[in-house]
């Protein structure tokens, strides 16, 4: 219930207008019981962030490498459309100054998608579907790239038309050039 509060300032308002007054007016709580868990909003939210990466959706193995990359990309896409998304994204110009927010955001969401890409590369691997060391290359990077490229920089919507042309015109096709050699 705060987190979610939280998430919904964020949001609504960004990082430097947020207030523990009004995440407490938010979430129907008492300022104290605020003040108990946090010191200061900084704590709250690289606490909210870490939370994050506890709740998020984590992809499955579907056998194949196209299927891992369209469930991957699809939860991606959902993500950035989500509250949290909303909230991270608003985090942005904070960030630029306050690198605990970026270690929580490294060592939070992004480290539990670097995870999920690598476990996927390694399985795809393991499959002969893409050549040794893939994961490490800049094809890797690419697969995500311009649907968090959107996200952020455009503001235009990520929806799952967006992620199957993302798939098809670009990631499918610099996959299928990365295969192993017959």
């Amino acid at each position: 219930m705060i987190r979610a509060a939280i998430l919904r300032l964020l949001a609504e308002v960004g990082y430097s207008a947020l207030t523990m007054d009004a995440v407490a007016a938010e979430a129907g709580v008492g300022k104290a019981t605020i003040y108990r868990r946090w010191r200061t909003k900084q704590d709250l939210v690289v606490d909210t962030i870490a939370d994050m990466s506890r709740v998020m959706a984590v992809p499955t193995d579907t056998g194949t490498i196209e299927g891992d990359l369209r469930e991957i990309m699809h939860l991606v896409a959902a993500a950035t459309t989500s509250p949290a998304g909303a909230a991270i994204r608003s985090l942005l110009p904070a960030m630029q100054h306050q690198p605990e927010l970026v270690a929580a955001f490294r060592n939070g969401p992004l480290a539990v998608w670097r995870a999920a890409y690598a476990a996927m590369w390694a399985r795809a691997e393991a499959r002969g579907e893409v050549r040794p060391g893939l994961a490490q290359s800049v094809a890797a990077e690419a697969t995500s790239a311009l649907i968090v490229q959107r996200w952020l920089l455009t503001g235009e919507p990520v929806d799952d038309e967006y992620v199957e042309r993302v798939l098809d015109v670009v990631v499918l096709p610099l996959i299928a050039n990365a295969r192993p050699e017959a």
